[in-house]
C-alpha cells in the first residue's frame, strides 16, 4: 500500500500518540496541534477518514477519535522499522541479559520473557561423584570456570566407594570436554561401557538428569504489569513453552521481529503484541529475548532500545 506523504505523516503521528502508555483514541484535533505538523483539524480528520477506509485505523465509537486496527501496526512496523536490521547477531553477557529485562520492564511496564540455555549448552570440564547420604550420590557437572551443576541420584546396591569411583571415572569419559545435552545423549550411547554394578541404575538415572539438566530454562519478569493493563480472565502462560512458539513463529529470522495478536498463543486477550530478538554465543543461536506488552505500550521507545544494543555492539 502507498500513501501520499500527507496520510504517511498523519498515520505516522496517530500510531506514536496510541502507543504513549496510555491507548486511548487518538482526535484530529490532538495530532493537528502536534509539532511539525502544520495542518488544520478538518485535513487531519479527512486524512483519517482516508486511513480508515484503508483499513489502517478504525473508530471505535461515533465522533471518537482513531484507534490502529491489526493491519495498521502490521503497515507501521512494516513501513516505520527497518526491524531485520536492528541488532543482528546480538551476543550479550548472561548478566546483560537479564539487566535489561528488569530495565524494560521497569521503565515502560511490560513483560520480558527471557530464554536462558545456558544449563544445555553449558560444557563440562569434569564430573565428581560424592557420597551425599545413604541413599544418594552427588554428581558434580563442573564447567573451566570451576562453576557446577549438582544433582542427587539413588545410589545402585552396590554403593561402594570402589564403584562409586568407576562410576565417576566412566562419567568423565562421557561428559569430559562436551556439553551437557551432548553428554546426556553420549550417556545413553555408551550404557554398555558403564560399570556393570551402575547398570540397572543407568536408565532410572540418565532419565532424571535428562529432566533437570537437558531442558531450557526462561526468566520472566514484569508478569504482574500485563495484568493490571489487559483484560484477560486466564493467567498467560509465559515461559519456556511460550518461547519455544515464538522459535517456531520466527525461525530463522534475526534481528527484531513483531508478532501481532493473530499470531499469539493468548486466545483470550487480543491486546497484545510480542517484540522479540534473538541471541547468539560465539555465533550460535542461544534463544529468544521478548518483550510482551499491550499495544499501546511505548513501542518506538521499546524499539529505540534494541537500537541501542546494536549501536553498543559495533
Amino acid at each position: 500500500m502507498k500513501l501520499n506523504p500527507r496520510d504517511q505523516q498523519i498515520f505516522a503521528a496517530v500510531m506514536s500518540t496510541y502507543c504513549n502508555g496510555e491507548g486511548l483514541p487518538v482526535p484530529s484535533t490532538k495530532i493537528a496541534k502536534l509539532k511539525g505538523m502544520a495542518v488544520c483539524s478538518a485535513t487531519v480528520r479527512n486524512a483519517m477518514a482516508r486511513l480508515e477506509k484503508v483499513g489502517l485505523l478504525y473508530s471505535p465509537h461515533t465522533s471518537a477519535g482513531r484507534v490502529p486496527t491489526d493491519y495498521g501496526f502490521d503497515y507501521w512496523f512494516e513501513e516505520f522499522f527497518a526491524l531485520a536490521d536492528i541488532a543482528n547477531y546480538w551476543q550479550p553477557a548472561q548478566t546483560q541479559l537479564v539487566e535489561l529485562a528488569h530495565g524494560l520492564s521497569q521503565r515502560y511496564q511490560v513483560c520480558c520473557c527471557v530464554g536462558l540455555p545456558q544449563v544445555r549448552s553449558q560444557q563440562v570440564f569434569r564430573v565428581e561423584v560424592l557420597d551425599f547420604d545413604s541413599t544418594d550420590w552427588l554428581i558434580l557437572l563442573i564447567d573451566r570456570a570451576g562453576q557446577s551443576h549438582n544433582i542427587c541420584i539413588n545410589k545402585p546396591d552396590d554403593a561402594s566407594d570402589t564403584v562409586r569411583y568407576q562410576f565417576a571415572t566412566w562419567l568423565n569419559t562421557v561428559f569430559s570436554q562436551q556439553t551437557l545435552i551432548e553428554g546426556l545423549y553420549r550417556m545413553q550411547a555408551m550404557a554398555n561401557t558403564a560399570p556393570r554394578n551402575c547398570h540397572d541404575s543407568l536408565n532410572q538415572w540418565t532419565r532424571e538428569l535428562s529432566q533437570k539438566l537437558g531442558s531450557d530454562n526462561s526468566i520472566v519478569v514484569g508478569e504482574n504489569y500485563l495484568y493490571k493493563q489487559i483484560d484477560c480472565e486466564q493467567s498467560l502462560n509465559i515461559g519456556v513453552s511460550f518461547l519455544n512458539f515464538v522459535e517456531d513463529k520466527l525461525v530463522f529470522k534475526n534481528g527484531v521481529s513483531v508478532l501481532n495478536t493473530e499470531n499469539l498463543p493468548f486466545s483470550e486477550c487480543n491486546e497484545l503484541i510480542v517484540i522479540s530478538l534473538p541471541y547468539f554465543q560465539n555465533q550460535e543461536y542461544q534463544s529468544r529475548f521478548c518483550v510482551i506488552c499491550p499495544k499501546s505500550a511505548p513501542i518506538e521507545k521499546i524499539i529505540q532500545e534494541f537500537k541501542l544494543i546494536e549501536t553498543s555492539n559495533s
